[in-house]
């Protein structure tokens, strides 16, 4: 009889405390909106295929809206070595957005390029410039780490220190900026240049989510 009571009162414990647990909901998966060159937006110049083009009598400009994959690619073709600091874990949302940017010069002078004259501005008056090793590496310290060496390997892929590329010349490289707010529709790469006769230039990519309505 004591023995029966007590598993009575085990049941009865057991039954209490699961009903006392909250039940497990799944996480909400987090959705990641993806990103399209906007050929409505005013600003929109010429595209071939996925990737915007521009220029003028001695220069020339080519963005493109490159995925992970891409990311990785180019970086092994440009530094013969397969690492990626940018990549995220499968379990993670993707970091960034990547673009590579093709400039070349046709004119007999210097055409200078600051990738911090580079900025991404959303429909939100958010602003970001890119980003590089500098920023991966203060972000590494934060956390009481250091920048792995293998990293410092890619330094040549990315555009982040300015750049003088000589008469019939081209430099590639990518631009790498933090991923925008979940919230955010629109977005426009803005570039400035200083062209080989002194001018100022500008270049501008207007990008939409795909997931937004198409006008008629």
């Amino acid at each position: 009889m004591i023995r029966h009571r007590g598993w009575i009162g085990f049941c009865l414990c057991a039954t209490l405390w699961l009903c006392a647990v909250p039940p497990v909901i799944p996480a909400e998966a987090t959705v990641v909106h993806r990103f399209e060159p906007d050929r409505e937006a005013p600003e929109a110049g010429m595209l071939q295929g996925s990737t915007w083009v521009g220029g003028g009598a001695d220069w020339n400009v080519w963005l493109k809206q490159l995925d992970d994959e891409e990311r990785l690619n180019f970086i092994e073709r440009t530094t013969g070595h397969p690492i990626d600091p940018f990549a995220h874990r499968p379990d993670q949302v993707p970091a960034y957005h990547t673009f590579l940017l093709v400039l070349e010069n046709n004119g007999g002078g210097m055409l200078s390029f600051n990738p911090q004259s580079c900025w991404l501005r959303t429909n939100r008056n958010k602003v970001l410039l890119p980003q590089g090793l500098a920023d991966l590496s203060f972000n590494y310290r934060v956390t009481g780490r250091q920048l792995p060496v293998a990293y410092e390997t890619i330094q040549d892929a990315l555009f982040e220190r300015a750049v003088s590329i000589g008469p019939g010349e081209r430099a590639a490289g990518l631009l790498v900026y933090d991923r925008v707010a979940p919230k955010t529709k629109r977005w426009s790469l803005g570039l400035r240049m200083t062209l080989p006769d002194g001018e100022l230039a500008a270049f501008n990519a207007p990008y939409r989510r795909t997931d937004l309505k198409k006008k008629n």
